[in-house]
């Protein structure tokens, strides 16, 4: 009997599902390395903004003496070039009536190429009273050709405020999304006013162009003989290395950034294997139906293979190109909205094509390998008499194996955090990785075994509130645990990392806060050494400045080195300028209170008793208290007249309103420290500094909830693929129960009671997959961000229950929405088809 030279196994509307899973996966690596190629060349697009219009770099060492001349030094000589300018390494504060105050750095325009290359509009200045701004930093000064910005008194090497007329705007780096740096372009008629009498020549790195028709290179070989201890390279040579430097800084970006492309693959994986399971079983009957008329097994091979190549390269183009026009529409939107200046189109290469293709296939490929083995071993009998599906009742051998990995994963991931807290760090978090990779496979292989007395005793609950269709539903999922646990594992893999970050930021958040009040729990602290009368009033009246009080500042010897400086404040201003009101009540007279690093440097213990002479010439007693790592040394204002007199500077401290408050509104850190820093910079002032610890405390509280929106923005991938998943496992179950569900409907089941059921079946699995991933996240989150942290600061640990509460709703309400589609399925079966092959 010939054999049949092809065989189609399973009509391609079957693997929809696994088609958009697969195609939501591969956007998302097509979306991660075209932002690595857009990061990639804004990174050299800076980077080559610092070698503009130069052929040459000439590297010159200077002498302590050079490093600190008061007149301009002269260019190196070589041999070939055309002009030598110095690559200005210096930043200055601007400010405008418009802007307010912006740091910008500085840059030489290339003599005799200032028209050419660099200016977008006007002219480059030919007076010390002009200036050249660059587009982002002109944006951020808000000024255009003919405004004038101020470089204020205290940033001024003269110490006089200078006032410059904007007469040209260059361009921006080109082809970059982050922006670039703002910068001033100088020429020699400003640099002095600018930079001082050096006129930005202290420096060790030089520009230089060759004359048209001049190879750089043949300049580098021979560079003349008497260049001394010069270094000649080409500008392209330094500009590679530059850009290099910055992407060498972005390096463990990426590295997160690959470990959540993975995360999404294989969470995809899971669906897809998911998917071809479900569907051969589906097609026992037809498989064994093609053994018994002589197909081989490779035969049978070959067409999962093909079936699964076919939806792997669908999924995958239709992902490659979705990423590339996601992206695309999102440059344009940012164009359109001011973000970046001109439209960037997005950077298309052979790796933005072809790796989320070859992606695609590869997980699909894999993810069909089971299900292959499945089909192979269909017997020619069960053409005759399918076999209903086994139930295994016991944990079953990789049951076993997956308790034992879970359980040998968790001792060694408490162990690690141990092994951290003892003061081995490092062994102590790669033992934690190893115990937390270790355990959560051992969850996801003995998913199975779990799956079904979770589903059960879930499914009690619900049946009491959702009735017989909740009731049913729990048995559906219970009685094929192999299916179930293949979607719950989509879903816990999300809900998992997103719970453990969720635990982990807010607890980083937490600890940092903490650590950072017990070293600077006072906001801001303004020192001079004469004040005006009106000084508190003026650091008050500051937008986003809740209060301010007076102290007061003065050293004094403690046998070390250096003097020991005493912040004079009552405790009154401590309880309501400080994030530590509590140290308040150690504020007495007689003793200073100071962290316990500052006590090390001071060399003074807890309880000990100085012996300092006062301003009276009189010995006086001084208590030392030490309070966890407090930076600061803190004494009563009476303790202080007591011992420096009249030596005492004048302080003003203050504290921050709470970020989120009306009165922070519109109002950042920066905004407050600029504001601070022209009023020091008034009349009254003299030698006036302000240091901000809550600038440094709210950085990172921005760095952290940037870090975390960026994490679970990310994760949101996996969880999407998942929730595709429930999709797929409802609507081919609605397909492999078609008799059954025409049997419900024959025996009085109602559409909307259809419908309810693979509701309450979809809002179970995504329970099931949540729960396990909020207690495992939770855990997994605790654990590690003690092994991270534990052996520098003291962890206060946070779960953030709004977050987690949050991620159980998104997910019941995601599990219900998935069931829409396949219910109305459901809800159309006809009862005769209970009489139908539903093969």
């Amino acid at each position: 009997m010939a054999r049949p030279a092809r065989i189609t196994l399973t009509p391609i509307r079957r693997h929809v599902a696994a088609v958009v899973t697969i195609a939501l996966s591969c956007a998302f690596v097509a979306v991660m390395v075209i932002a690595g190629n857009l990061m990639q060349a804004s990174l050299r697009s800076q980077a080559a903004q610092g070698f503009e219009g130069a052929d040459l770099e000439i590297q010159r060492p200077l002498t302590d003496e050079q490093w600190s001349a008061a007149e301009p030094l002269e260019a190196p000589q070589v041999a070939g070039t055309e002009n030598v300018w110095p690559q200005l390494q210096t930043y200055l504060e601007l400010s405008s009536a418009g802007g307010g105050a912006v740091f910008v750095s500085t840059a030489m325009l290339p003599p005799g190429q200032e028209t050419s290359t660099a200016l977008a509009d006007g002219r480059p200045s030919s007076s010390a009273s002009e200036i050249v701004l660059d587009e982002p930093a002109a944006a951020a000064l808000e000024v255009g050709l003919g405004d004038t910005v101020t470089l204020p008194a205290d940033r001024s090497t003269s110490g006089e405020t200078h006032r410059f007329t904007v007469v040209g705007i260059a361009k921006g780096p080109q082809g970059s999304v982050l922006g670039g740096t703002p910068r001033a372009l100088l020429t020699p008629e400003n640099a002095e006013a600018l930079l001082g009498p050096s006129a930005g020549t202290t420096t060790d790195v030089w520009l230089a162009s060759v004359p048209e028709g001049t190879d750089p290179a043949d300049v580098v070989a021979d560079p003349g003989s008497d260049t001394g201890d010069l270094t000649v390279r080409t500008a392209a040579d330094a500009e590679e290395e530059a850009a290099s430097d910055f992407l060498r800084g972005f390096a463990a970006l990426g590295g997160i950034l690959a470990v959540f492309v993975v995360i999404a693959l294989f969470t995809s994986a899971v669906v897809i294997a998911n998917t071809f399971a479900v569907t051969i079983a589906q097609r026992t009957r037809s498989l064994a139906l093609l053994r018994t008329l002589g197909a081989t097994r490779a035969q049978v091979r070959s067409v999962v293979l093909r079936e699964s190549a076919t939806v792997g390269l669908i999924g995958a183009v239709l992902g490659m190109l979705g990423g590339h026009l996601l992206v695309q529409a999102a440059l344009a939107g940012a164009a359109g909205l001011g973000w970046v200046d001109s439209l960037v189109l997005v950077p298309v290469s052979l790796l933005s094509l072809l790796l989320p293709v070859a992606a695609g296939l590869v997980i699909t490929l894999g993810a069909s390998l089971a299900p292959m083995r499945a089909a192979t071993r269909v017997a020619p009998l069960q053409a005759l008499r399918p076999l209903p599906p086994v139930v295994r009742r016991g944990p079953g051998v990789r049951g076993v194996l997956g308790l034992i990995a879970a359980v040998a994963g968790i001792l060694l991931l408490g162990g690690g955090t141990a092994l951290a807290l003892t003061g081995i760090p490092s062994l102590g978090i790669l033992l934690a990785i190893v115990g937390g990779v270790l355990s959560f496979t051992g969850v996801l292989i003995s998913l199975v075994t779990i799956t079904r007395p979770l589903a059960a005793l879930l499914g009690r609950v619900i049946g009491r509130v959702g009735g017989l269709p909740a009731r049913i539903a729990s048995a559906n999922v219970a009685r094929n645990p192999r299916r179930s646990a293949a979607t719950i594992a989509a879903l816990l893999i999300g809900t998992t990392l997103m719970t453990m970050m969720a635990v982990g930021a807010r607890t980083a958040e937490a600890t940092l806060t903490s650590e950072l009040d017990s070293r600077r729990p006072i906001d801001l602290v303004v020192s001079a050494e004469e004040m005006p009368d009106q000084a508190v009033d003026q650091i008050s009246a500051i937008d986003g400045i809740d209060r301010a009080r007076q102290g007061a500042r003065g050293d004094i010897p403690v046998g070390v080195s250096e003097p020991m400086t005493l912040f004079g404040l009552s405790p009154e201003t401590v309880r309501e300028t400080s994030h530590r009101p509590d140290a308040a009540d150690d504020l007495v007279d007689g003793v200073v209170l100071l962290g316990q690093e500052r006590a090390e440097r001071f060399s003074v213990t807890d309880g000990q008793v100085l012996q300092v002479e006062g301003a009276d010439g009189a010995t006086h007693d001084l208590t030392v208290t030490v309070d966890a790592n407090l930076q600061m040394s803190l004494v009563t204002p009476a303790t202080l007249e007591q011992l420096v007199g009249d030596a005492a500077t004048p302080v003003v401290v203050a504290d921050f309103a709470d970020p989120g408050t009306p009165e922070r509104e519109g109002v950042d850190a920066m905004a407050i420290m600029d504001s601070v820093n022209q009023a020091v910079a008034g009349d009254g002032w003299e030698s006036g500094s302000a240091d901000a610890g809550g600038a440094e405390r709210e950085a990172y509280a921005e760095i952290l909830q940037i870090l975390l929106g960026i994490t679970v923005a990310l994760l949101a991938v996996a969880v999407v693929v998942a929730l595709v998943g429930v999709a797929n496992t409802l609507s081919l179950g609605v397909i492999e129960r078609t008799g059954e569900n025409a049997l419900l409907r024959a025996l009085g089941t109602t559409r909307r009671q259809m419908r309810a059921m693979l509701g309450w079946e979809g809002v179970l699995l995504a329970v099931v997959g949540a729960v396990l991933g909020i207690v495992i996240g939770s855990i997994y989150g605790v654990l590690g961000i003690q092994a991270l942290l534990g052996s520098s600061y003291p962890v206060s640990i946070t779960i953030p229950w709004v977050q987690v509460g949050l991620v159980l709703v998104l997910a019941m309400t995601a599990g219900a929405l998935a069931s829409v589609l396949p219910g109305r399925a459901a809800a159309r079966t006809a009862p005769a088809a209970a009489l139908a092959d539903a093969d």
